[in-house]
């Protein structure tokens, strides 16, 4: 398969492994996240990113914005 059909067979199948997530019982979700991290890599890998280089952006964006470590949800931004 090209490129272009894997990168959308990779859309297609993150939102598939999203929904067994959803919808897995409580002891078969540890493993629907890992088909879905799995597709994650596969998504940054197809744009030429490392997974190295993908955690330094994660990381740095956890920095700045927040994780969800303290479990705190931002709920709205307001313009001024």
């Amino acid at each position: 398969m090209d490129t272009i059909e894997y990168v959308k067979m990779l859309n297609v199948k993150i939102h598939e492994e999203l929904d067994e997530y959803f919808n897995a019982n409580e002891n078969d979700q540890i493993e629907e996240l890992a088909d879905l991290i799995e597709v994650v890599y596969a998504i940054i890998e197809s744009k030429g990113v490392s997974i190295v280089d993908f955690e330094k952006v994660r990381m740095a964006k956890k920095e700045d914005k927040g994780g969800f470590k303290e479990k705190l949800l931002l709920v709205s931004v307001k313009e001024l």
